[in-house]
């Protein structure tokens, strides 16, 4: 089936244009195509969104470079190939320089067809890694948030700072400014706002009974509430509905503990905005947390075991990672979790701190993360890489020390994925670190992936024998590997079998 493609022809020459519609239904397209010749004509079809652009070097009253200004001057992002009887090869690298995809010479438009094709085969990778990208950052972010109003809230002994440090880390991570949180007594028979910002603040010290109003019912149901409007819910109450302003809505979210209710927080944007599923899902991790902390404050002799748990959910969450990365790449399939158990071995070993060994462990797991910024044609291929695949694959460690850097209780386990792929002689990526100068942890890990990679089996090869591994580590001592380590790795295979 031909491809759709609304096309955009700026030439002053209908036998040349049909000339380009040819070519491009010859290479499997399906052009919805039209031809203007004047700036003016050629504005007024930029309002039907044109997939694409082919464009003349120069017309009698407009230009390919022309044209070029106008999408850079709007900051319209639709690629344009220039299409010309003659342009000279400077002329070609400056108008590639101010954004043009590609330039075609009229006598070779044969080849138009597959430059159209390649531009947007181009442009659909970088557009899937920029999303792949942006989701994986907002996860981080999310995440990085989690941990900043854990740390906080482990450390604040009073409820009331506790209070009020929850909501304006909240409402900050939200962009909003309005909200408040209501907790209820111990016999759990009435919820007062307690903290409140925006025009909640004139509610402060208002009183609700279980199942009076919004903020009752949320407590009574223990489900979250989403409202496109507050003074338009049937279940608002009567004390108070005069203080609500028009034209604002939210969501209100149960706190609770595993053992018990605790309260109720309010969360208020102004329209048009409203709150995204993934704001409520954020929310909810939020209420979770205050939950446990509140709970912590009134039961303290449990502080030691929910901040374990929360620790716990942070390495699941490192865990997640790695498994969307090998359900991606199947060839890698339970390497994460084989090369952590080896490197904490060889770890202890070569006298790693015991306080250091949690950070092996995530750097060890996330060794791969970068990989998330690799495109599917590339770490999928089912063969080995060409040398323009493999300068992309080295970025990978850029692109993992690009995400984890943001995230503070990460920054101690960036060595590894960052390192792991520097050699010992200095000839490795991503910066040609050499001997000591590479991490210990890196020096190590290094060891332990090349050899679990080995003996493992590959679309375009079969595993290498425990033996024929194990001669490859030992003839790369000193080269890729640091002796001392390998020496101490083949004492541990020894060992262990």
């Amino acid at each position: 089936m031909n491809q759709p493609l609304r096309l955009l022809i700026v030439e002053d020459m209908p036998d040349d244009a049909e000339l380009m519609v040819m070519r491009l239904e010859a290479e499997g397209f399906n052009p919805d195509w039209q031809r203007v010749q004047t700036e003016e004509a050629f504005l007024k079809a930029l309002e039907d969104k044109p997939d694409f652009i082919l464009a003349d070097w120069l017309l009698p009253q407009f230009s390919g470079l022309r044209a070029l200004e106008l999408l850079n001057e709007r900051g319209i992002d639709i690629p344009l190939i220039l299409v010309s009887g003659s342009i000279g090869e400077e002329a070609a690298i400056d108008a590639l320089h101010r954004g043009a995809s590609d330039y075609i010479l009229k006598d070779r438009s044969k080849r138009l067809g597959q430059a159209v094709r390649r531009t947007l085969e181009s442009r659909r990778y970088q557009q899937d890694k920029e999303e792949a990208e942006a989701e994986l950052k907002r996860r981080l972010t999310e995440l990085e948030v989690l941990y900043n109003i854990s740390s906080s809230l482990r450390y604040l002994e009073s409820l009331d700072a506790m209070l009020q440090s929850l909501l304006d880390q909240t409402i900050s991570a939200l962009h909003t400014d309005t909200g408040a949180i209501w907790l209820s007594n111990q016999d759990k028979n009435v919820l007062k706002q307690l903290s409140a910002r925006g025009w909640f603040v004139e509610l402060d010290g208002l009183t609700l009974k279980q199942g009076e109003g919004l903020v009752g019912n949320t407590f009574l149901q223990d489900q979250p509430k989403f409202c496109p409007e507050f003074i338009r819910e049937p279940d608002i109450s009567n004390k108070i509905i005069g203080q609500v302003p028009a034209g604002w809505g939210g969501a209100l979210i149960p706190i609770h503990s595993n053992e018990e209710k605790i309260g109720v927080m309010v969360i208020a944007v102004e329209l048009p905005r409203e709150l995204t599923v993934e704001d409520l899902k954020l929310l909810s991790s939020i209420a979770e947390m205050a939950g446990i902390a509140v709970h912590r404050l009134r039961l303290f002799e449990e502080l030691q075991t929910a901040t374990e748990a929360l620790v716990s959910a942070y390495d699941e969450t490192i865990k997640g990672w790695v498994a969307a990365l090998e359900l991606r790449d199947q060839e890698t399939e339970g390497h994460s979790e084989r090369v952590t158990e080896l490197t904490l071995l060889l770890a202890k070993m070569m006298g790693v701190k015991e306080e250091q060994l949690i950070h092996v462990y995530r750097g060890s797991l996330l060794h791969d993360i970068g990989k998330m910024g690799v495109s599917d044609s590339i770490l999928l291929k089912p063969g080995p890489l060409n040398d323009r695949e493999w300068e992309i694959m080295r970025h990978h460690p850029q692109y993992a020390y690009d995400m984890l850097t943001p995230i503070d209780y990460l920054k101690p386990a960036l060595n590894i994925p960052y390192c792991h792929h520097e050699k010992f002689n200095g000839t490795g990526y991503p910066r040609g670190l050499k001997g000591e100068e590479i991490p210990l942890e890196a020096r190590i890990f290094a060891v332990v992936d090349v050899y679990d990679a080995l003996c493992s089996d590959r679309p375009y090869r079969l595993a290498w024998s425990k033996e024929d591994a194990l001669e490859h580590i030992k003839k790369e001592s000193g080269a890729h590997f640091d002796p001392q380590v390998v020496k101490l790795f083949l004492n541990l295979i020894e060992k262990t079998g």
